[in-house]
């Protein structure tokens, strides 16, 4: 655009709802080195009220009220904005995103709020492992860049009170947040003219004031620390790979590199790592993006400090034997061919997350990139090796962490063994060349209520008895499965597995040829019997961990056979689903809604960490589409209330929500707070005190809050919808015991809701009838 702003826009006709994901090329690298955490803090008070929005009409409780999703992160260089929303409503959305960026309040009184919730998530992210692993592989690295430095900002290191600190506050967002470091991707339903229309009004709104701050980079070579040791738990092997490279066709090239080494086909360097023993896989992710910088993580499961040096021999062989290899042409074209198939999977706000990292170039463009690449990655200047050890080591000393490190002597590789080069491109095999004939099958279909998006299969089966924990159960279900996943998701199938107590389920959707394929792939490794193994160790963020143990609440019935529900398959794709199982029957209905128990029940469990984590499930009175449609209402007016209490006045924790769930065969709202500084009972205790206060509030709804309220809910349940959200639906009502009409009688009891509904909700919800708690125990094994 004229003042330099990136406008991109695609059409999902078969979409509902409008994605949005909204960059500003600016991130914690950028920020003055003075206070660390600037950037993150900045995009933080960005939701906090505009000038032409107070909080209660900005966007995150516009978002919320429509039943949509919001997020922002912030990363080196670059921070996005990030939504999805009904389609109907992406204009007033994107008014709100542009006073967000350009408008913001900095008023003071919430600086210091909101300072206290960064210093939260600092003490939880300087204890998690995958932070401080990260925050190493940055020590390896060439003194003076900033990957090197832990950026989260907490109290000393944000200074709100002292007028220099806003001078830099300021003088960092009118550096940066101006519509030259702008670029807007939006994918939705509505026509290209109209997206582009929207885009445009958006992004001629941002300023256009000075010239942007630059900010000159270090150089990520040459390595300074090839070789650590880091005190953890984990004693295993973790690579990272540095590189410095004409910016011209590297991301493509990087991106088709990187499907070829998480191929796991015959030959393959993943193939050849797991047969001679010397770890079990290898998993690479992006830490670091910037012009021709990047700075990779690559895990090495099953991989000690006894074969570290063989495995990086045969990494090393591995990219030499890749360089000028004959098949590269032929793979380009698989990959792009298969990066299609994937687009056309996503949803809106997935596929407007792609399309910020996509660069397309000419094939002969990316062949060229490619090779100096490998050339680059074959020489081994910017290997580092990062082994783990439980043993005490000094102190390495950092901006904004200082870590338990040591620098290790370089070692002489031994030969390499191995014969890995590029595997040929693997394609899914057609569900006819599987020979096993799976057992029974209950099954049913639905026709999709709209032509053209991708279908939807859902399974979910009895697990054979065994004693593992849900985390464990799930990781071993997953590594059995791994190479049949990635070949899938290889062809745009999206997949997601889950467990409960006493079965798994997996969705899947993508082009419904190649459903029937996924599934000969992956059922006959799902199906077979569980052996007993110890629960891997946990890992990540308190509240996803108790996210994780979320099957443990709620209650379904139980899973006796195969089960199978498809929505949007033509026949044919149809048929060779059912010609992969001896006997097929017809999903029957799961019978009655589950009836609530009496009194509540407590679960703790020992988690890692030194917080304190709490669910809380209140489960629905009575599984009707009446009760349905009140507590989902009841859900929005909560939403926004709950954030802003708990998180806003009371200052519980960085790490919070509310919402309607399905938990197993249950419907209800779930609550969700992680803090640093109250335990479980008393994070209860404040969960139970704000619901006793909704009561008064709701009645000082006005008639036209109230009727907003209820047209965004009916709007966000309206049908038709995606075969992916339709089949969803189905399979949870399914699931609850509701019969299949349920959605549609869940959008006409929306309708007819009034306030005193809303208001016999919230009492039924406080007679605690059913109360479920999943609270976590701290916990420093």
């Amino acid at each position: 655009m004229d003042n330099g702003a990136v406008l991109h826009v695609v059409q999902q006709p078969w979409a509902r709802q409008a994605g949005v994901c909204l960059r500003v090329t600016a991130g914690s690298h950028d920020e003055p080195e003075g206070y660390p955490g600037l950037a993150h803090f900045l995009e933080h008070l960005l939701f906090l009220g505009s000038h032409d929005y107070p909080v209660d009409q900005g966007l995150m409780a516009y978002v919320r009220r429509c039943g949509g999703l919001v997020n922002a992160s912030t990363r080196a260089r670059h921070t996005d904005f990030l939504c999805q929303v009904p389609a109907a409503r992406l204009a007033p959305t994107l008014q709100r995103l542009q006073s967000l960026l350009a408008r913001p309040l900095f008023e003071i009184e919430a600086q210091r709020r909101e300072r206290e919730v960064l210093h939260a998530e600092y003490q939880a992210r300087s204890q998690d492992a995958d932070s401080r692993i990260e925050h190493a592989l940055g020590q390896a690295l060439a003194a003076g860049h900033r990957c090197a430095d832990f950026l989260a900002g907490e109290r000393e290191s944000l200074p709100v009170e002292q007028g220099a600190f806003q001078q830099a506050l300021r003088r960092y967002h009118r550096g940066h947040y101006q519509a030259c470091n702008m670029s807007l991707v939006l994918v939705g339903p509505q026509p290209v003219e109209e997206l582009l229309a929207l885009g445009e009004a958006c992004l001629l709104a941002m300023p256009v004031v000075e010239s942007p701050t630059v900010r000159p980079c270090a150089s990520l070579l040459p390595l300074r620390a090839p070789r650590l040791l880091l005190q953890q738990a984990d004693t295993g092997l973790i690579l990272g790979q540095a590189l410095e490279l004409d910016d011209l066709g590297l991301e493509p090239a990087l991106q088709l590199w990187l499907d070829a080494l998480h191929d796991p086909g015959p030959g393959s360097l993943q193939d050849q790592l797991r047969r001679a023993g010397l770890c079990q896989g290898l998993q690479a992710r992006l830490l670091y993006r910037h012009r021709g910088q990047r700075l990779l993580r690559i895990d090495c499961p099953g991989a000690n400090a006894q074969g570290a040096a063989a495995l990086q021999a045969e990494w090393l062989a591995w990219l030499q034997r890749l360089r000028g290899h004959a098949a590269w042409p032929e793979r380009l074209q698989a990959w792009s061919r298969l990066q299609a198939l994937r687009g056309d999977a996503l949803a809106p706000l997935a596929l407007a997350q792609h399309l910020q990292d996509q660069q397309p170039e000419a094939d002969a463009r990316v062949l060229l990139a490619l090779d100096k690449l490998l050339e680059q990655l074959a020489s081994g200047t910017g290997l580092i090796e990062l082994l783990g050890s439980p043993e005490p080591q000094p102190n390495w000393t950092a901006v904004g962490l200082d870590l338990p490190l040591l620098a290790l002597p370089a070692q002489t590789l031994p030969p390499a063994r191995l014969q890995s080069t590029l595997a040929d491109v693997a394609v899914l095999p057609s569900p006819s060349a599987n020979r096993q004939s799976l057992p029974q099958v209950a099954l049913r279909w639905h026709p999709g209520p709209a032509q053209g998006d991708p279908a939807a299969l859902y399974w979910r089966a009895p697990i054979v008895a065994d004693d593992a924990s849900l985390p464990a159960r799930l990781a071993m279900l997953q590594a059995r499965i791994a190479e049949q996943a990635s070949l899938c998701q290889r062809h745009g199938v999206e997949l997601h597995l889950q467990v409960e107590p006493d079965a798994w389920s997996l969705a899947l959707s993508g082009a419904g040829e190649w459903l029937a394929a996924s599934s000969a792939c992956l059922l006959p490794l799902l199906l077979a019997p569980l052996s007993a193994g110890g629960a891997p160790a946990p890992s990540g963020q308190l509240l996803r961990q108790l996210l994780q143990q979320l099957p443990l609440l709620g209650q379904g019935e139980t899973a006796s056979c195969l089960q199978g529900l498809g929505v949007g398959l033509d026949g044919a794709a149809q048929r060779q689903v059912e010609a992969l199982f001896v006997q097929v029957d017809a999903l029957a209905d799961a019978g009655m809604p589950i009836p609530l128990a009496e009194a509540m029940r407590w679960r703790e469990l020992a988690l890692l960490g030194e917080e304190w984590a709490l669910l809380l499930f209140c489960p629905l009175p009575v599984a009707d589409a009446a009760h349905e449609a009140a507590w989902r209402l009841l859900d929005q007016c909560l939403q926004e209330a709950f954030y802003q209490r708990l998180r806003g006045e009371l200052q519980l924790g960085y790490a919070l929500f509310s919402g309607f769930r399905q938990v197993r065969g249950q419907r209800g709202l779930l609550f969700g707070v992680q803090s640093p500084h109250c335990e479980a009972s008393g994070l209860f205790a404040h969960i139970r005190h704000f619901l006793e206060q909704q009561p008064a509030r709701l009645a000082e709804l006005t008639p036209t809050a109230f009727a907003s309220a209820r047209a965004a809910l009916q709007q966000s349940l309206e049908l038709p919808r995606s075969h992916v959200e339709w089949a969803e639906q189905l399979w949870l009502a399914h699931r609850a015991g509701l019969p299949a009409d349920h959605p549609l009688h869940l959008v006409q009891a929306v309708a007819s809701l009034d306030q005193a509904a809303l208001q016999r909700a919230c009492r039924d919800l406080l007679l605690e009838r059913g109360w479920q708690v999943l609270a976590s125990v701290p916990s420093t094994r």
